[in-house]
C-alpha cells in the first residue's frame, strides 16, 4: 500500500464517492423519494472538499505524529506482515470512532465541531461528505490509540479510509441492507441522524454495532418504523464554509464574560440542540439561473481542488497555497449565492476579477491549467450578468 495520509486516501476515492452519490440520486428519483435537496447537497460536498483542502496541510503533521508515536511511544509494534493486520486495524479504528463520535455528542466543546455534520435537512450519502475542517486534530485525540497500540500509519490510515467509505454508505437511506446482527446499516445510522429524541444518544458506531451493544447505546429501529421530529433542526446555512465556525462562534458567545470554572463547566456540559435564528433559504426561492450558476461554479471549483489533491506531491508549495485559497474562496462565494446573502453576487464578482492573478501564478507551473482557469473565470463573469438580469426581472414581476 502507498504511504498516504487520510486526505490523500479520500482524494483518490473522490471518483468512487461521486459515482455512489449519482447512483443514489438515480435510485431515489426512480422511487420518487425526496432524498436530496439542491442547496444542501452542494453545501455537504463543499464542507467535504474544504476538509480535504485543509487536510493537505494538516495531514502531513498528523502522519508525522502517528509515526513518532508508533516508533517511540508504543510499547510494542505489530509485525510487518500478516493477513490479520488490516481486519484488526479496522476493528480498532471502529472502536476509536465510537469513542470519538460519542464524545462529539456528549461534550459541548466537541459538539461545536462535530455538530457541523448534523446540519442537514435530508439524509443521503452526500451527508457523509459533510465533514469538519478540524476533523484531523479533533479525531487525533481518539484515534491516537491506534499508533500507541502499535499500528503503523499506512495500515492505520487505510483502515480509517475503508471505515470512512463504509460510513458514507451508511448515510444512504435508499440503499438498504440487513444488519446481520452486528453491522451498522443506513436505517440504524439514519435514526441517529434523525430529529427523533429517542435516538439522540444512540447508535454511535461506524461499521460494527458491537460497541453500542457493549456500552448500552444500541437502539435498532423496528421494521417500517416512523421517526418523530420532536427536536429542532440545527441546520443554519447552505454555505459549507460558514458552517465550519457557526457552532464554534455560538459556543464562544456563551463563554464570554464567564469565570474559568464556569467556562470549563460549559465546555464539558451536554450540548443543547438549538434551531437557527432565521429560517434557511429554500431551493424554490432561488432562480433557475442561480441554481445553474451555483452548480457550475461548484463543479469548476471542485475540479480545481481535485487537481490540487491528486498527485499533490508534484505541486510546489506556493502552487498548493494559492490553489487552496482559491478553492476555499470559491466554495465560500458559492455558498453565499445559495444562502442569498446580501452582497453575495458582489463577492462572487470580486473573486472572479481576482482570478487572472491566480491564473498568472498557475501559469508558472502549468500553462494549460492556467488557461482553463482563466477561461472559466471570464465565462463565469459573463454568467453573473444573467443573475442580475434574472433578479431584476423577478423583482419587476412581483
Amino acid at each position: 500500500m502507498p504511504d498516504l495520509d487520510t486526505a490523500a486516501w479520500y482524494a483518490f476515492a473522490i471518483p468512487a464517492y461521486v459515482l455512489y452519490v449519482v447512483m443514489e440520486i438515480v435510485i431515489a428519483r426512480r422511487r420518487k423519494e425526496k432524498v436530496f435537496g439542491f442547496s444542501e447537497t452542494i453545501s455537504n460536498l463543499t464542507a467535504g472538499m474544504g476538509t480535504l483542502i485543509i487536510g493537505l496541510f494538516v495531514g502531513p503533521y498528523v502522519l508525522r505524529a502517528w509515526d513518532f508515536t508508533h516508533d517511540h511511544v508504543a510499547p510494542f509494534q505489530w509485525p510487518a506482515h500478516g493477513v490479520w493486520k488490516l481486519p484488526a486495524a479496522i476493528v480498532l479504528a471502529d472502536f476509536c470512532y465510537y469513542v470519538y463520535h460519542r464524545a462529539g455528542h456528549r461534550f459541548a466543546i466537541f459538539w461545536s465541531i462535530h455538530g457541523i455534520h448534523h446540519q442537514h435537512e435530508h439524509l443521503n450519502s452526500s451527508v457523509g461528505f459533510r465533514l469538519e475542517w478540524l476533523a484531523d486534530p479533533y479525531a487525533a485525540l481518539f484515534f491516537g490509540l491506534m499508533p500507541i497500540l502499535g499500528v503503523d500509519s499506512t495500515t492505520g490510515f487505510f483502515a480509517i479510509a475503508l471505515l470512512s467509505f463504509y460510513t458514507l454508505t451508511a448515510h444512504s437511506p435508499v440503499v438498504r441492507r440487513p444488519t446481520f446482527g452486528f453491522l451498522i446499516t443506513p436505517a440504524i445510522h439514519g435514526s441517529h441522524h434523525s430529529r427523533d429524541a429517542r435516538y439522540s444518544e444512540k447508535n454511535y458506531g461506524a461499521m460494527l454495532g458491537v460497541w453500542d451493544r457493549m456500552f448500552g447505546t444500541w437502539l435498532e429501529p423496528e421494521k417500517d418504523f416512523t421517526l418523530n421530529a420532536d427536536v429542532p433542526s440545527i441546520c443554519r446555512t447552505h454555505d459549507g464554509v460558514s458552517a465550519q465556525w457557526g457552532l464554534v462562534r455560538e459556543l464562544a458567545s456563551q463563554l464570554s464574560g464567564k469565570s474559568f470554572r464556569e467556562k470549563l463547566r460549559i465546555l464539558t456540559s451536554r450540548p443543547v440542540a438549538r434551531g437557527p435564528e432565521h429560517p434557511l433559504h429554500e431551493d424554490r426561492e432561488l432562480s433557475r439561473a442561480t441554481r445553474i450558476y451555483a452548480l457550475c461554479s461548484f463543479l469548476a471549483t471542485a475540479s480545481l481542488g481535485a487537481w490540487l489533491l491528486w498527485f499533490r506531491g508534484d505541486r510546489p508549495f506556493y502552487i498548493q497555497v494559492v490553489t487552496a485559497l482559491t478553492v476555499l474562496v470559491g466554495l465560500y462565494t458559492t455558498g453565499g449565492l445559495l444562502d442569498a446573502r446580501k452582497r453575495a453576487l458582489t463577492h462572487e464578482r470580486v473573486r472572479l476579477l481576482g482570478m487572472p492573478f491566480v491564473a498568472a501564478v498557475l501559469f508558472t507551473f502549468s500553462p494549460p491549467v492556467a488557461f482553463v482557469v482563466l477561461a472559466i473565470a471570464l465565462t463565469s463573469l459573463l454568467g453573473t450578468t444573467t443573475l442580475t438580469s434574472t433578479s431584476a426581472s423577478t423583482s419587476t414581476s412581483t
